[in-house]
């Protein structure tokens, strides 16, 4: 599975007068990784209502980009060592990803 839907992400940036661009990415860095956090530490609390709340907000921030492998992380199992940091590397590696396809359109 892609990270993300190339097509769809650059297609998102075009649409934007290019100014937008890099605050843009800055943003779904941030968010996408307050999400993540918030869904691990509601896992780690066991709060169903949380965890509910995370992974909608973390997959409708995802659909933007078409991020399915963070999605498909979210919805797993999020009480292990090992998925936590799955989702933390899916997480990072998706934010280069969006910076990578972004970064010919930012003003230098």
């Amino acid at each position: 599975m892609d990270l993300i839907d190339r097509e769809l992400t650059l297609s998102q940036f075009e649409a934007l007068p290019p100014e937008i661009v890099a605050p843009l990415c800055e943003a779904t860095a941030s968010d996408l990784r307050e999400w993540s956090t918030r869904l691990l530490d509601a896992a780690a609390a066991e709060d169903p209502e949380a965890i509910r709340r995370a992974r909608h907000s973390l997959k409708g921030l995802c659909g933007n980009f078409g991020a399915g492998a963070v999605m498909q992380h979210a919805d797993g199992e999020l009480q292990s060592a090992e998925a936590r940091a799955r989702l933390h590397e899916c997480i990072e590696a998706t934010i280069a990803a969006v910076v990578a396809i972004a970064a010919p359109l930012i003003p230098q």
